[in-house]
Formats: C-alpha cells, structure tokens, sequence
C-alpha cells in the first residue's frame, strides 16, 4: 500500500482498496486490517471504514461479526446472479442506446474490432488487455448513450465485478476463448450498425449468456481455492 496525505479523502482509500482487490493484492477471503491500513496510509480509522462500507455495498468486502472485515469470496450463485442482471439490464441498454449513437463512433469501433482480429497475443496480459478493450468499446459505447446514469453506473459496476472472475480463472486463457469473445461482439456491432434493435439485443444476449456459460465452466473445471462455488 503507498502512503498518502494525511488530510485523504474516503474517495481515494475506496479507489486504493478496490484497486487492491481487483488487481488480487488482496485476495478473496482475505481479512482487512483496518488499523494496519490506516497506519499505512497515514489516516484515522474514519475515512477507512467509511471506504470499506462503501465497497461492501458494491459486494466486494463482507463483514463478519466479531471476526472484522474480509474480501468476498466468489461463488457460482454471484456469478449466475451477475449474468441475470446483466442480460436485462444490458438488453434495457441496447434498446435505448441504438439510436443515438453516433454514426463515426460505430465505425470507429467497427474499424478497431478489424484490428484486434488481427492482433499477435502471446501473453495472458496481451489476452486480458484485448478482451478489456473490446468490453470497453462495445459495453462502454451502448452505455454511454443509454441515456440513464443510473443504469450505466449499474452495469458498470456488475462488469467489474465479473472483471474479478477473469483475471483469478485465466491464467491460461485460451486463444479459441479470445476468438469466440471478439465473434460474439462483432455480431453485436454488426446489428447495431444496421440499427436493428431487436437483433442489437438478440445478439448481446447471446454474448452475455456464452460469456456466463465460459466463466461456469472455468469455476467448474478449476475448482479454484479462492472461489466458494457452493
């Protein structure tokens, strides 16, 4: 953990912590300490626990009663929970979002899903960096004109909660994974270039319920010690 001024802002401790938890320096199950944070970024226990309440509401951390504040484990029963939100909530977004955007937006994210089909990936990260790429230009462009704040805030926050699923099960992610993520978005974009509504929706839905189906089967198939699947 770096240390910060002493004067720091909630908002800041809860961008560290959440940065720490997504990046897997803190890993699910793990105990936080909040006096040991505190020392280590220089501040009260104040701003830090208001920081952790805010990440439990988002799901990430847990309180344990007389045990103290732990990092949530992940479960199948959060990811199948996760995917069911995302289907409606995203379909909702598609639906909404079709129409206004922008003719140069579309194409531009055309443009680059014809390059990243040709991209050389060797390692995970390059694997990882390209399938948050093309999450960040589909998801992203549908969100940022659905035209409801709280909606995208939703959904954004479900996205990286799933975020945490990818970087803890694909320590081998397989090239045909990668491919069959840049397959599936390609038929959404090709949909919404055609401003077809109920197709634009069709086909995220079929992203959506492939991607839950991969991330099921990783759980599954792994049986990962960080992960509670039962």
């Amino acid at each position: 953990m770096k240390k910060l001024k002493r004067h720091l802002l909630t908002e800041e401790i809860y961008s560290i912590v959440k940065e720490e938890i997504m990046n897997r320096s803190l890993v699910p199950g793990e105990k936080v300490n909040i006096d040991q944070l505190a020392r280590e970024l220089q501040v009260s226990n104040i701003p830090v626990r208001e920081a952790l309440s805010r990440l439990a509401a988002e799901g990430l951390v847990k309180t344990v009663p007389f045990k103290g504040m732990f990092v949530m484990h992940m479960s199948l029963q959060e990811l199948d929970e996760i995917f069911e939100l995302r289907i409606e909530l995203e379909s909702l977004a598609v639906r909404k979002s079709v129409k206004e955007m922008g003719e140069q937006e579309l194409q531009k994210l055309y443009d680059h899903m014809l390059q990243w089909k040709s991209a050389k990936l060797d390692t995970l990260d390059e694997k990882l960096s390209y399938v948050h790429l093309m999450n960040e230009g589909l998801h992203g462009l549908i969100l940022k004109h659905c035209g409801n704040e709280m909606l995208m805030q939703l959904v954004k926050m479900y996205i990286e909660r799933i975020n945490r699923y990818l970087t803890l099960l694909n320590p081998e992610m397989h090239l045909q994974l990668v491919e069959q993520e840049w397959e599936e978005h390609w038929d959404v974009i090709l949909a919404l270039k055609k401003r077809n509504v109920e197709q634009s929706v069709e086909k995220m839905q079929i992203h959506l319920r492939q991607s839950h189906l991969r991330n099921r089967e990783l759980i599954l198939q792994k049986d990962h010690p960080l992960l509670d699947p039962f």
